[in-house]
């Protein structure tokens, strides 16, 4: 029951988030350097949550962060509803959803490391992303269909959050946690036992034990923890620097309400492909193949002249962006032994932070053409150090 209920949570914070900021963007209105700002402001207050609050909640206090998320997801929907200004919209953004998002995050995240067997986590990791897309599509697409108002949002919203709060179990000691990690220093102990019991043999062929050692440790020695979140912080920070004016720019060639049905199809279609995707994720090269690929169609996005190139050109780049995210996530938690997942996503909201200012201060006094450089740069060097 509690898997399904965080999955939908999930995918409620997902969908607020896109909500929130298409609202600010495509119906208030606002200038790239607000968005960039309120984007940017979203993130810093995210960080500074995850780095007050992560340790409290990875000791134990996962349902007391759940409760709180849930009433300031609330809260911060009721804002937007309530509000016609920018100023409002955006601090019910930038501060309310953002420690909403920050706390029902590590929430999840830790109460499935614990209740959910290690060798399960990258699957479970994808179905969440699965939901979480499926669900933000669906409703971006009765958003646009008017079948959802901001009010029935708003009473889903507080009903989703119930359920996720009341449902939640409790994480009283990291015993699946500290269990993986023992499980991987026997590995290393008996994997090293039994190499040794042959050294006779490859000394034989001639290659020294000293030097059969070293090329086993250089081959076994796992990816160091800091690549994947430096990975994570270029990857988003070249991304959200171009994707904070896609929103406007989308509008400007297929409307405002169009733009709703494409980031809801695209969102829909996303969590399709997803499937098979994860299905053939290795980890290192998959971060290495979707960075690279999402560099190569970032030009793209100025070609976009009807609703058919914008729904495919958000549906490749957001399903690359999740292959990444996913797969440098698991190769994170796998270094870490689950230990520490709040650092993630201070990693990306970090890298958020500082894309969006960067995007809207190119934006506003530069031109689209230095924002494609800088996304295209910055995915190349992330995909390189996250594999």
């Amino acid at each position: 029951m509690w898997l399904a209920a965080s999955s939908v949570y999930l995918a409620f914070l997902s969908l607020t988030d896109t909500w929130l900021f298409l609202y600010l963007a495509i119906y208030l209105g606002a200038d790239p350097l607000t968005l960039g700002l309120a984007s940017s402001l979203w993130s810093i207050v995210f960080v500074a949550s995850n780095i007050l609050f992560g340790r409290f909640v990875e000791e134990g206090l996962n349902r007391v962060a759940a409760f709180i998320s849930s009433i300031l997801l609330c809260l911060s929907v009721f804002t937007t509803v309530n509000s016609r200004g920018v100023i409002g919209v955006a601090a019910g953004y930038a501060l309310l959803h953002a420690v909403s998002a920050s706390l029902g995050r590590t929430a999840v995240n830790v109460t499935l490391l614990e209740y959910v067997n290690y060798e399960a986590w990258s699957r479970y990791n994808y179905f969440f992303n699965y939901v979480t897309l499926s669900v933000r599509g669906l409703l971006l697409i009765l958003v646009y269909l008017g079948l959802i108002t901001p009010t029935t949002l708003l009473l889903l919203t507080l009903a989703v959050s119930i359920v996720y709060a009341l449902t939640l179990p409790s994480v009283v000691l990291p015993v699946e946690r500290t269990l993986y990690r023992l499980a991987k220093q026997l590995d290393k102990v008996y994997a090293y036992m039994k190499f040794t019991s042959i050294l006779p043999e490859i000394v034989d062929t001639g290659l020294t034990a000293s030097g059969a050692l070293e090329l086993r440790w250089n081959i076994e020695k796992e990816v160091a923890s800091y690549r994947p979140l430096l990975g994570a912080f270029i990857l988003v920070a070249s991304s959200d620097a171009l994707f904070i004016i896609v929103p406007r720019l989308l509008s400007n060639y297929i409307g405002r309400g169009q733009t709703l049905l494409v980031y809801g199809i695209s969102s829909l279609a996303s969590a399709l492909a997803l499937v098979a995707i994860s299905r053939v994720s290795k980890g290192r090269l998959t971060s290495l193949i979707s960075g690279l690929a999402r560099a190569l169609l970032i030009p793209l996005v100025t070609c976009i002249t009807g609703v058919e190139q914008a729904v495919i050109y958000l549906l490749v780049t957001a399903i690359l962006f999740n292959v990444f995210n996913t797969s440098s996530y698991n190769v994170y938690i796998t270094s870490t032994s689950g230990q520490r997942t709040f650092l993630y996503g201070v990693a990306v909201e970090l890298g958020s932070a500082v894309g969006s200012i960067v995007g809207g201060i190119l934006a506003s006094n530069f031109g689209i053409e230095y924002l494609l450089a800088f996304s295209m740069i910055g995915h190349v060097i992330a995909s390189i150090v996250a594999s």
